[in-house]
């Protein structure tokens, strides 16, 4: 699945064909002694991530003429 993490400098970080454990990543993301999570390869600070929301996959236009 595809989703998209809002940072709250404005930035987005797009994860494609992301496989996670959200029940994992809830509890990483509410554990007090933890600061910073890996999303994709990158170290953010949790504290600045506003929202982790699925993106619907859309068709460019090659895929639908082929």
């Amino acid at each position: 699945m595809d989703y998209q993490v809002q940072l709250n400098n404005g930035q987005a970080i797009n994860l494609t064909n992301a496989e996670f454990d959200t029940s994992a990543f809830t509890a990483t993301l509410n554990d007090q002694k933890i600061n910073f999570v890996n999303i994709g390869g990158a170290i953010i600070n949790k504290h600045i991530i506003v929202s982790v929301l699925p993106v619907e996959a859309t068709q460019t236009e090659t895929e639908t003429q082929a």
